[in-house]
């Protein structure tokens, strides 16, 4: 029994590891070939290189410096960066064509929307509306970090140093708890009919939010806290500028913000700091450090 207990978080975390690899690289677990376009969630990236879209894409293509034969349907936005792009057999976008010095051949009733240039206010406007948003999410996540640490400075701070000092452990507990809330949560689902899943989601769903956050704020004073270099308190305080928790978090905010900013990377980036945040406020129990559940106590005679 013992070996077992030993075996079971290694198995857990690698069973959950491969559930989430499945979520979020389809491609890789369906064995595509690795040197085609990168793929993220339903988008298609492609750098540096020509593209035949010879497949339905449902989600968004962007292509970066390459040409782009479109021979089936993109349901989503077409966007080229430096490229020509040229529409053959069945191919045709539900989206925008959103080109930037390239030509476009072809698209006469194949476009749904527009075909817009980046020289123009409406297709400059189109390219930002996707970063529009991330800006706006990312300022929300600024005004919530400075209300939490500003009111829970101390155990922010605590999980911080945890992700700091057991960064395997907390990647692994946030892995397997991410993989048990989805499991939780299909298991609630089953019982909606019988109206006693629809409270268990709501609150399955407020702990998950709350846990998010406070992770990621912590993720956010540890990245801010790597990038100042100094690992204690005493060190912080010594400083004349670039101290203090919250300058901690908003530095971190600021640099997984620009990061989250790059297609497909930024992405996987953000994901990658949720699992840890989610790891570190179920390690520390929000910074506090407590135990979750009631410790034993032997009876004193």
């Amino acid at each position: 029994m013992p070996k077992i207990e030993r075996l079971l978080v290694p198995l857990t975390t690698i069973a959950a590891l491969t559930v989430v690899l499945m979520l979020v690289m389809p491609n890789l677990a369906s064995g595509e070939d690795r040197s085609g376009p990168a793929k993220i969630a339903d988008d298609v990236y492609v750098f540096g290189r020509t593209a035949t879209i010879d497949h339905a894409v449902k989600g968004n293509v962007q292509v970066y410096k390459g040409n782009v034969t479109v021979s089936d349907v993109i349901d989503g936005d077409l966007i080229v960066f430096g490229g020509s792009v040229i529409f053959v057999g069945a191919g045709r976008v539900t989206g925008n064509v959103i080109q930037a010095a390239s030509s476009v051949k072809g698209a006469d009733g194949r476009v749904g929307g527009r075909v817009v240039s980046l020289a123009s206010m409406e297709g400059a406007a189109a390219s930002i509306t996707k970063r529009a948003i991330v800006v706006s999410l990312l300022l929300v996540w600024l005004v919530a970090a400075v209300i939490v640490t500003l009111m829970s400075g101390r155990e922010v701070r605590l999980s911080s140093t945890e992700i700091r000092a057991s960064a395997l452990h907390c990647f692994a507990l946030g892995l397997v708890a991410l993989t048990s809330f989805v499991l939780t949560a299909i298991m609630f689902g089953y019982l909606v009919p019988y109206v006693i899943g629809i409270p268990l989601l709501a609150a399955l769903a407020v702990f998950a939010i709350l846990t998010k956050v406070f992770g990621m704020i912590a993720v956010f004073h540890a990245v801010g806290t790597l990038v100042a270099g100094a690992r204690t308190r005493e060190q912080l305080a010594a400083r004349r500028w670039f101290r203090g928790d919250l300058a901690m978090v908003i530095v971190g905010l600021l640099i997984l913000g620009i990061i989250r900013m790059i297609p497909g990377i930024g992405a996987i980036v953000w994901g990658v700091a949720s699992v840890f945040g989610v790891g570190v406020s179920l390690a520390t129990k929000f910074g506090r450090r407590e135990p979750w559940f009631l410790q034993f106590r032997s009876a004193v005679a």
